[in-house]
Protein backbone atom coordinates (compact mmCIF):
# COMPACT_ATOMS: atom_id res chain seq x y z
CA UNK A 1 0.00 0.00 0.00
CA UNK A 2 1.38 3.39 -1.30
CA UNK A 3 1.75 5.82 1.89
CA UNK A 4 0.46 9.36 1.05
CA UNK A 5 0.98 12.64 2.75
CA UNK A 6 -1.91 12.42 5.12
CA UNK A 7 -0.35 9.36 6.68
CA UNK A 8 2.30 12.01 8.06
CA UNK A 9 0.23 14.76 8.75
CA UNK A 10 0.28 15.01 12.84
CA UNK A 11 1.82 11.79 13.73
CA UNK A 12 4.72 11.36 16.38
CA UNK A 13 7.12 9.12 14.14
CA UNK A 14 10.24 7.84 15.12
CA UNK A 15 12.63 9.95 13.26
CA UNK A 16 14.21 7.27 10.92
CA UNK A 17 10.93 5.79 10.60
CA UNK A 18 10.06 8.98 9.33
CA UNK A 19 12.89 9.15 7.36
CA UNK A 20 12.06 5.74 5.77
CA UNK A 21 8.17 6.64 5.09
CA UNK A 22 9.13 10.47 3.54
CA UNK A 23 11.63 8.44 0.88
CA UNK A 24 8.75 6.01 0.55
CA UNK A 25 6.46 8.98 -0.27
CA UNK A 26 9.06 10.47 -2.89
CA UNK A 27 9.08 7.01 -4.87
CA UNK A 28 5.24 6.66 -4.47
CA UNK A 29 4.91 10.45 -5.91
CA UNK A 30 7.60 9.53 -8.84
CA UNK A 31 5.81 6.59 -9.99
CA UNK A 32 2.75 8.02 -10.65
CA UNK A 33 1.72 9.46 -14.01
CA UNK A 34 3.25 12.88 -14.70
CA UNK A 35 5.17 12.53 -10.91
CA UNK A 36 8.54 13.42 -12.30
CA UNK A 37 7.58 15.90 -13.88
CA UNK A 38 5.46 17.20 -10.89
CA UNK A 39 8.67 17.16 -8.65
CA UNK A 40 11.28 18.42 -11.13
CA UNK A 41 8.15 21.57 -11.38
CA UNK A 42 7.25 21.52 -7.67
CA UNK A 43 3.73 21.82 -9.22
CA UNK A 44 1.97 20.00 -6.87
CA UNK A 45 0.93 20.69 -2.87
CA UNK A 46 2.15 17.06 -2.22
CA UNK A 47 5.72 17.09 -4.21
CA UNK A 48 6.19 20.99 -2.86
CA UNK A 49 5.78 19.82 0.44
CA UNK A 50 7.55 16.69 0.59
CA UNK A 51 10.64 18.86 -1.21
CA UNK A 52 10.36 21.91 0.79
CA UNK A 53 9.51 20.87 4.12
CA UNK A 54 9.47 16.78 4.45
CA UNK A 55 13.14 16.02 2.87
CA UNK A 56 14.96 18.84 4.52
CA UNK A 57 12.98 17.47 8.03
CA UNK A 58 14.72 14.61 7.44
CA UNK A 59 17.85 15.48 6.61
CA UNK A 60 18.32 17.42 9.90
CA UNK A 61 16.81 13.89 11.83
CA UNK A 62 20.01 11.97 9.65
CA UNK A 63 21.93 14.60 10.70
CA UNK A 64 21.46 15.05 14.42
CA UNK A 65 19.91 11.65 15.43
CA UNK A 66 22.11 9.66 17.78
CA UNK A 67 23.45 7.74 20.56
CA UNK A 68 21.74 9.35 23.37
CA UNK A 69 19.80 11.93 21.43
CA UNK A 70 16.71 9.95 19.78
CA UNK A 71 14.52 12.20 17.66
CA UNK A 72 10.59 11.53 16.85
CA UNK A 73 8.92 13.99 14.13
CA UNK A 74 5.52 15.35 14.14
CA UNK A 75 5.33 16.96 10.83
CA UNK A 76 2.17 18.97 10.79
CA UNK A 77 1.05 20.10 7.68
CA UNK A 78 -0.96 23.65 8.53
CA UNK A 79 0.05 27.18 9.07
CA UNK A 80 1.57 27.27 12.05
CA UNK A 81 4.92 29.15 12.30
CA UNK A 82 7.14 26.17 12.05
CA UNK A 83 6.91 22.78 10.25
CA UNK A 84 7.63 20.24 12.76
CA UNK A 85 7.50 19.29 16.62
CA UNK A 86 10.86 17.66 17.63
CA UNK A 87 10.30 15.19 20.70
CA UNK A 88 14.01 14.15 21.83
CA UNK A 89 14.62 11.59 25.02
CA UNK A 90 18.27 9.93 26.13
CA UNK A 91 21.04 10.62 28.35
CA UNK A 92 22.01 13.67 26.13
CA UNK A 93 18.45 14.94 26.95
CA UNK A 94 18.12 13.32 30.37
CA UNK A 95 21.81 15.87 31.25
CA UNK A 96 20.14 18.64 29.73
CA UNK A 97 21.58 19.12 26.24
CA UNK A 98 18.76 19.18 24.49
CA UNK A 99 15.22 20.11 25.31
CA UNK A 100 12.34 17.14 25.36
CA UNK A 101 10.49 19.48 23.07
CA UNK A 102 11.86 21.25 20.15
CA UNK A 103 10.55 22.59 16.55
CA UNK A 104 11.62 22.77 13.31
CA UNK A 105 11.37 25.12 10.32
CA UNK A 106 12.29 24.35 6.95
CA UNK A 107 13.14 27.42 4.32
CA UNK A 108 15.00 27.19 0.54
CA UNK A 109 18.09 29.64 -0.76
CA UNK A 110 17.80 29.93 -4.37
CA UNK A 111 18.32 32.14 -6.84
CA UNK A 112 15.57 33.91 -8.87
CA UNK A 113 16.03 32.02 -12.06
CA UNK A 114 16.22 28.95 -10.30
CA UNK A 115 12.69 27.88 -11.25
CA UNK A 116 13.15 28.27 -15.26
CA UNK A 117 16.19 26.03 -14.83
CA UNK A 118 13.90 23.22 -14.01
CA UNK A 119 11.16 23.83 -16.32
CA UNK A 120 14.12 23.72 -18.95
CA UNK A 121 14.77 20.68 -18.00
CA UNK A 122 11.74 19.24 -17.37
CA UNK A 123 11.21 20.15 -21.27
CA UNK A 124 14.47 17.81 -22.03
CA UNK A 125 16.79 20.72 -22.73
CA UNK A 126 20.25 22.14 -21.73
CA UNK A 127 20.42 24.74 -18.64
CA UNK A 128 23.42 26.15 -17.28
CA UNK A 129 23.15 28.36 -14.15
CA UNK A 130 20.29 30.18 -12.94
CA UNK A 131 21.95 33.90 -14.24
CA UNK A 132 22.43 32.82 -17.98
CA UNK A 133 18.69 32.16 -18.34
CA UNK A 134 16.48 34.19 -20.60
CA UNK A 135 13.28 34.98 -19.30
CA UNK A 136 12.31 37.55 -21.96
CA UNK A 137 8.61 37.28 -22.82
CA UNK A 138 7.36 36.39 -26.42
CA UNK A 139 10.70 34.29 -26.51
CA UNK A 140 11.87 30.90 -26.04
CA UNK A 141 12.82 30.14 -22.69
CA UNK A 142 16.65 29.20 -22.78
CA UNK A 143 19.79 29.33 -21.26
CA UNK A 144 23.37 30.72 -22.00
CA UNK A 145 26.74 29.56 -20.11
CA UNK A 146 28.09 31.59 -17.58
CA UNK A 147 31.36 32.07 -16.97
CA UNK A 148 32.50 32.42 -13.10
CA UNK A 149 36.04 34.01 -12.18
CA UNK A 150 37.89 32.13 -9.16
CA UNK A 151 35.11 32.42 -6.30
CA UNK A 152 32.78 34.28 -8.04
CA UNK A 153 29.55 32.21 -8.05
CA UNK A 154 30.27 31.14 -4.14
CA UNK A 155 30.15 35.70 -3.39
CA UNK A 156 26.74 35.40 -5.69
CA UNK A 157 24.95 33.52 -3.78
CA UNK A 158 25.66 33.51 -0.34
CA UNK A 159 23.70 36.76 0.23
CA UNK A 160 20.71 34.91 -0.92
CA UNK A 161 21.30 32.62 1.95
CA UNK A 162 22.04 35.25 3.83
CA UNK A 163 18.82 37.20 3.26
CA UNK A 164 16.63 33.40 4.07
CA UNK A 165 18.24 33.35 7.30
CA UNK A 166 16.98 37.15 7.59
CA UNK A 167 13.87 36.73 6.59
CA UNK A 168 12.88 33.77 8.89
CA UNK A 169 14.75 35.47 11.82
CA UNK A 170 11.78 38.57 11.76
CA UNK A 171 8.95 35.47 12.27
CA UNK A 172 8.30 34.37 15.64
CA UNK A 173 9.01 31.39 16.81
CA UNK A 174 8.48 28.63 19.77
CA UNK A 175 12.13 28.83 22.09
CA UNK A 176 14.51 25.68 20.55
CA UNK A 177 13.40 26.26 17.45
CA UNK A 178 16.03 24.92 14.30
CA UNK A 179 16.23 26.09 10.47
CA UNK A 180 17.49 23.93 7.97
CA UNK A 181 17.91 25.86 4.69
CA UNK A 182 18.07 23.76 1.76
CA UNK A 183 20.72 25.60 -0.64
CA UNK A 184 19.98 25.17 -4.29
CA UNK A 185 23.23 25.98 -5.73
CA UNK A 186 24.23 28.09 -8.99
CA UNK A 187 26.55 26.05 -9.82
CA UNK A 188 29.22 22.71 -9.48
CA UNK A 189 30.65 23.64 -5.89
CA UNK A 190 33.46 21.85 -4.63
CA UNK A 191 34.34 20.98 -1.30
CA UNK A 192 36.69 24.29 -1.12
CA UNK A 193 33.52 26.45 -2.63
CA UNK A 194 31.29 24.99 -0.45
CA UNK A 195 33.16 25.41 2.84
CA UNK A 196 34.33 29.40 1.55
CA UNK A 197 30.08 29.56 1.37
CA UNK A 198 29.70 29.36 4.34
CA UNK A 199 32.48 31.34 5.49
CA UNK A 200 30.56 33.57 3.80
CA UNK A 201 27.40 33.16 5.56
CA UNK A 202 28.76 33.01 8.92
CA UNK A 203 30.65 36.29 8.40
CA UNK A 204 27.29 38.01 7.76
CA UNK A 205 25.18 36.20 10.07
CA UNK A 206 26.87 36.57 12.78
CA UNK A 207 24.00 35.63 15.29
CA UNK A 208 20.44 34.27 14.86
CA UNK A 209 16.86 33.93 16.86
CA UNK A 210 16.97 30.10 16.16
CA UNK A 211 18.89 27.49 18.29
CA UNK A 212 21.25 26.21 15.10
CA UNK A 213 20.75 26.86 11.56
CA UNK A 214 21.82 23.82 9.23
CA UNK A 215 22.92 24.33 5.61
CA UNK A 216 22.30 21.95 3.06
CA UNK A 217 23.30 21.21 -0.81
CA UNK A 218 19.94 19.83 -2.48
CA UNK A 219 21.93 17.96 -4.80
CA UNK A 220 24.79 16.76 -3.02
CA UNK A 221 23.36 16.59 0.75
CA UNK A 222 26.63 18.36 2.03
CA UNK A 223 25.49 19.57 5.18
CA UNK A 224 27.29 22.16 7.60
CA UNK A 225 25.49 23.76 10.80
CA UNK A 226 26.14 27.33 10.98
CA UNK A 227 29.14 28.22 14.11
CA UNK A 228 27.10 31.67 14.88
CA UNK A 229 25.54 32.43 18.45
CA UNK A 230 21.66 32.27 19.19
CA UNK A 231 19.96 36.15 20.51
Amino acid sequence: MSITVDDLDGQLIDGLEFCAKTYSLFESLRAEPGGAERLRLRSGNNEKRLLEELLPICRYVQTYYRLGRYISVRWVNDSQSYDAELHQRGDYIDQGYFAPQAFLEATCAMHQNEHWVWKLLSQGKVAYAPEGMDTKKGSPLKSAPVVFTNYEHVLKFAPIIVASIRKKSEIAYPENTSLVVQCHLNSLYTAEDWRMLISEVERDILASPFREVLLFDGTTERTTPLAIRVQ
